[in-house]
């Protein structure tokens, strides 16, 4: 079963290698093999693929990147969640050089590959409209958040990093050095903005719990629906735009009743020591319900008085009618009923996924310009929602056709 290092190198290529070795913490056994090469190679994809996504659209765009907004970011006017990216950007060097510092290069792993998920899967996903138009704040601040993950990351993966520094870098700025080894540690790129970066990991909490309400109540993601309630996530309030477009809801409302469901059990670690074997009634007697809350917190219970450290209390929030999803004291309820606006514009956004999986399919290019022609059964959303529909698809004119049974794309 031996893997020799020539065949490795090979298959696998050294910065996956050198990845595997440095990912794994020092005090475990490594298992090497190829399973874990490609799951490796998977997981860099996400970094692959953003310089990719910026690569395209820079040279559709002429994007040039400068070279000088390294040294403190960029001078552009920025938005939130570009402040929000270089914030993440300068932690994840703080964190990595921590990690550095201790010789602990599987914490470096980990610091990066949190901070280009969140590169991603957060802010190119939430910002792809400002590419398609060239809003050079939005090109800057991924430019810059791209670099630094390149650098942050180049001691333990030099080639890939070198690759990607000469495509991004080298070959784009004049004054930039030659090589990535040459750049050094990178630079401060502000004062980092902890009330930002908290607001925004709640944000991002929100988005998830309310995903997660829609997909249990069986509603897909593409379907609109009129509107979502939060509970205990205050700190998100200043992103509820964010929120709203995300949970592809009508509004979010921090401030609406819901009913709140308490229930207690045991802590064990702290009761069980006291109380013995008798816990387990005391437990059933929780789970039934047969206790009594007194005013300073303790809970009356089988014979027992229980102080608030000896119970874990826990509060569930219920909207009838509406799917609810919760984690600790932060929950998001998603409003299901759906009227026919809603259901109109669910059928656009699955028209408009399938359009443009179409055009790739096709091998059109990101600009292409197309006519299209729909089928008959699509005739009331091109009259009520036309115009969005072209925009998604660059369609310079949609027709409907009763002779089609499905679209028919054309260049224009």
């Amino acid at each position: 079963n031996l893997i020799s290092a020539e065949e490795a190198f090979e298959k696998m290529g050294a910065d996956v290698m050198r990845w595997m070795y440095c990912a794994h913490p020092p005090d475990r056994n490594l298992l090497f093999g190829y399973e874990g090469a490609r799951e490796v190679q998977r997981r860099l994809l996400t970094l692959w693929n953003s310089a990719k996504f910026l690569v395209d659209y820079g040279n559709i765009e002429g994007f040039v990147p400068t070279y000088s907004d390294l040294e403190g970011g960029p001078s552009a006017d920025l938005t939130e969640i570009d402040r929000w990216l270089l914030a993440r950007a300068d932690r994840a060097v703080a964190e990595a050089r921590a990690a550095y510092e201790r010789w602990r290069s599987d914490e470096v792993v980990e610091a990066f590959e949190a901070y280009v998920d969140d590169l991603s899967n957060w802010y190119i996903r939430r910002n792809r409209r400002r590419f398609y138009e060239y809003d050079e704040a939005a090109f800057r601040t991924l430019w810059v958040g791209l670099v630094t993950a390149l650098r942050i990351v180049s001691p333990i993966m030099p080639f890939l990093t070198e690759h990607l520094w000469q495509v991004l870098v080298a070959g784009r700025c004049e004054d930039a050095p030659d090589s990535i080894h040459l750049a050094g540690w990178p630079s401060a790129l502000g004062a980092v903005d902890e009330e930002l970066l908290s607001s925004m990991e709640v944000t991002r909490e929100i988005v998830e719990l309310g995903r997660r309400a829609r997909t249990e109540a069986g509603v897909k993601l593409r379907q609109p629906l009129r509107s979502a309630r939060v509970r205990g996530g205050d700190a998100a309030r200043r992103h509820a735009d964010i929120i709203r477009d995300e949970l592809r809801v009508k509004e979010v409302d921090f401030d609406a009743p819901a009913v709140v469901e308490v229930s207690y059990k045991p802590n064990f670690p702290v009761l069980g020591p006291r109380i013995g074997p008798k816990v387990k009634e005391v437990a059933a007697a929780l789970a039934a319900g047969d206790y009594e809350v007194r005013e300073d917190g303790s809970v009356a219970v089988a014979g027992e008085v229980l102080s608030s450290d000896e119970v874990v209390r826990t509060e569930t929030v219920t909207v009838e009618g509406w799917g609810v999803a919760q984690e600790g004291n932060l929950a998001v309820a998603v409003d299901l009923e759906l009227d026919e606006e809603l259901i109109l514009e669910g059928r656009v956004y699955d028209l408009v996924r399938a359009l443009n999986e179409q055009r790739k399919q096709q091998g059109l290019e990101l600009t292409d310009r197309i006519t299209l022609r729909l089928p008959s059964e699509h005739a009331d959303l091109v009259d009520r929602h036309g115009e969005w529909i072209a925009a998604e698809v660059l369609a310079t004119s949609i027709g409907v056709d009763g002779s089609l049974d499905a679209p028919v794309i054309e260049k224009a």
